[in-house]
């Protein structure tokens, strides 16, 4: 009976303890020591050469809105999305605690979810993001505390006029004028859907960066309306069919570089939650330099220089480290555009993706300046027809690699990207820098799938690195009003994706669009490599490119629309047109004061193999077979040849007052040049366009 009464007791403290202090009375917490965060104090970028390019101190944040004046259907996406049982809990929903408890077991992860909505009050407005057992506990305590002391109303006014939507918008008014340029009063099912559905993760489902993340977030929301009972299903069936409908508020836009300063700022919260960065006393030093920054906007304003010209961006990485060094987006006529066309723009690629199918090819051994491949239309399978044919209609039969890589040559290419196999491409992109999902379709060589220019330019620093990738960053450090400092932001382990031969060998090949071919317009007066892009209809138009210290891409479009550009400036925008001028433009003044040098060549020999490709001099997709020259082999079968060269150049410096000459420039090896001597120089504002039947994803060339 005694061991009866002694449970029995202790259970009546313990009810007794929850009764006057809640559930978390063994956590030692006091709310009414804790001070709410607010906009604090201005944080500050500056660049790598010590320019203090911008503040954090004016994030787009209004005063509170009272809960009568934010749309109903708000808040309830926001309750049904968020924490659908916030009426009948207290601070914390134990059932979802313990539901996340077990998501943390499986998955050996920490804190996966099980927060309220007051749970996210407490962390918005006291605590930071640190992820441990003791902060859990301590956000929980508080929120208890919370949930006694205020009611329900205050708890999601509070909630929603504090939490962050992106693009540093904080509060709901905030974010409704952000993205739809409207009082967060009057927003249809839509709007209320998507803006309840961001705070869970801002970067991930920005509908201006990502709007098939944004389109399928609402639909979750809409859904759990629908569960909910907030809304019946035809309302939900006309919503979810509706489109985003955005109207970007120019209210973001207080300084020159704020689509950077936007990028940066999205990095810091991801890493140290809203509440840290919007307290500020940050001084952030990121990989800016300031110099070239002002030198790429530069390029672009004075290239395309009028209102209704197309828009375009610029990146610039360093291949030694991966830092990003310059980052300009302009929309003409649009001088307060947020959308970040450099990193969140992903638009086919164009020609500039040959660069993939090249670097593969070589990697099996197969010499582009011996390996002949058939220029002339290609019809693909009977199941997807596509024509692949040149722009100017004309064809070189059997065409060196090389040659039809200056030329750029989709029907040549889409032969090679069969013979070596879509995925394989797809693989070799990824390893050099791609992160973007790639569909392993025929014609993957000729850029068809959608990139950014930051994921072209990092895969071309890894060339211009003699086949090191470096993740491409934009932060070196962040010191912090206490005084300690994160130096963690630059990312380890550069990894050698290719040889060093094989990417001298690709920089070889690529010098010859700038000496000879489609890229003519890029010449820098000493050594460099690139290669342009265009897609179908000239809708987008690309140059990438590189110099042994700097790697650059250039993109030229409409961001909002594939729209045709065949009268900008009275011409057809190719990538050796715009594209190109504002590469030269950048690389010219990003160089200047610093010596020319040489590409490094590898003195590793290169085992060159005889290449037998079913699709080689096929006419087309039916008719493909091995050939003659390796009949009694299957396809795809290589014999080694028996002679191999290697690259014995040394690493030299050029006088800047007189530039190398042309074969200096294009040719670095005296073997390679003989090779080169036959062909016949093509137009330099030859390009190559893909049309299509059925397949209306294929893109045109150079």
């Amino acid at each position: 009976m005694s061991t009866v009464a002694l449970l029995a007791a202790l259970a009546g403290a313990i009810a007794l303890e929850i009764h006057l202090d809640g559930a978390y009375f063994f956590v030692a917490c006091d709310l009414n020591r804790l001070q709410a965060h607010g906009v604090g104090r201005s944080s500050y970028l500056y660049s790598s050469d010590g320019v203090r390019l911008a503040s954090l101190g004016t994030p787009v944040v209004h005063a509170a809105v009272p809960l009568g004046r934010i749309d109903p259907k708000l808040q309830k996406a926001t309750i049904a999305i968020e924490d659908r049982r916030f009426y009948h809990e207290g601070g914390t929903d134990w059932i979802a605690v313990l539901r996340a408890a077990v998501a943390d077991v499986t998955s050996a992860n920490l804190a996966q979810g099980g927060s309220t909505l007051t749970q996210q009050l407490v962390r918005n407005l006291y605590l930071g993001r640190e992820r441990t057992v003791e902060r859990k506990l301590r956000e929980g305590c508080f929120a208890d505390q919370l949930a006694r002391r205020w009611s329900k109303n205050r708890v999601l006014d509070s909630y929603l006029n504090t939490v962050f939507y992106g693009q540093q918008a904080y509060g709901v008014q905030a974010a409704a004028e952000t993205y739809f340029s409207k009082s967060a009063r009057s927003l249809t099912l839509p709007q209320a859907a998507l803006i309840a559905g961001l705070p869970q993760a801002p970067t991930l489902y920005d509908p201006l960066r990502d709007p098939e993340a944004a389109l399928e977030r609402r639909q979750e929301v809409l859904k759990a309306m629908l569960a909910n009972g907030d809304i019946d299903n035809a309302a939900y069936r006309d919503a979810v069919n509706a489109p985003l409908g955005l109207k970007p508020s120019p209210i973001g836009r207080q300084q020159p570089e704020s689509l950077f300063v936007n990028y940066v700022y999205e990095q810091l919260v991801g890493r140290y939650g809203a509440a840290t960065v919007r307290q500020g006393g940050l001084a952030v030093h990121t990989t800016l330099d300031w110099r070239r920054q002002q030198e790429a906007e530069r390029a672009i304003r004075s290239t395309l220089n009028r209102p209704h010209d197309p828009a375009s961006a610029l990146v610039a990485v360093d291949p030694a480290n991966g830092a990003v060094r310059a980052m300009a987006s302009v929309v003409p006529g649009k001088p307060s555009y947020q959308f970040n066309l450099a990193v969140q723009g992903r638009r086919q690629a164009g020609s500039s993706f040959k660069l993939f199918v090249l670097t593969n090819a070589i990697l099996r051994g197969i010499d582009p300046y011996r390996t002949t491949y058939l220029s002339a239309p290609f019809r693909g399978p009977p199941s997807n027809p596509y024509l692949v044919q040149t722009d100017t209609r004309t064809y070189t039969g059997r065409t060196r690699i090389d040659a039809a890589t200056a030329q750029s040559d989709n029907t040549v290419f889409v032969r090679l990207t069969l013979d070596l196999g879509a995925a394989s491409v797809a693989k070799t992109a990824h390893l050099m820098g791609v992160q973007s999902p790639l569909r392993p379709v025929d014609t993957l060589g000729l850029g068809v799938n959608p990139v950014s220019p930051l994921e072209m330019a990092s895969a071309y620093a890894t060339v211009a690195a003699r086949g090191v990738y470096h993740t491409p960053y934009a932060i070196s450090s962040v010191s912090f009003a206490d005084g300690h400092t994160d130096r963690d932001w630059v990312p380890r382990g550069a990894r050698h994706v290719i040889p060093a031969a094989v990417a001298d060998e690709v920089t070889r090949v690529l010098g010859e669009v700038i000496a000879h071919g489609t890229g003519t317009a890029a010449d820098l007066g000493r050594p460099a490599a690139g290669k342009t892009g265009t897609t179908s209809a000239f809708a987008d138009a690309w140059f990438d490119g590189y110099t042994p210290g700097l790697a650059a891409v250039v993109w030229v479009g409409h961001p909002s629309a594939r729209v045709q550009m065949t009268q900008v400036h009275g011409i057809q925008v190719f990538g050796g047109t715009f594209p190109a001028q504002i590469w030269r433009k950048f690389m010219i003044a990003a160089s200047r004061h610093q010596p020319a040098v040489r590409f490094l060549q590898d003195v590793t020999t290169i085992h060159w193999r005889r290449w037998c490709g079913r699709f080689q001099y096929a006419r087309n997709y039916t008719n493909a077979r091995p050939t003659d020259r390796c009949s009694g082999t299957s396809a795809h079968t290589t014999t080694e040849q028996t002679t191999t060269r290697a690259t014995t150049t040394t690493t030299t410096q050029l006088t800047t007052t007189t530039p190398p000459t042309t074969t200096a420039r294009t040719t670095t090896s005296p073997p390679r040049q003989t090779t080169t001597a036959t062909t016949t120089e093509p137009p330099t504002t030859m390009t190559t366009t893909t049309t299509t039947t059925t397949t209306p994803t294929t893109t045109a060339g150079g």
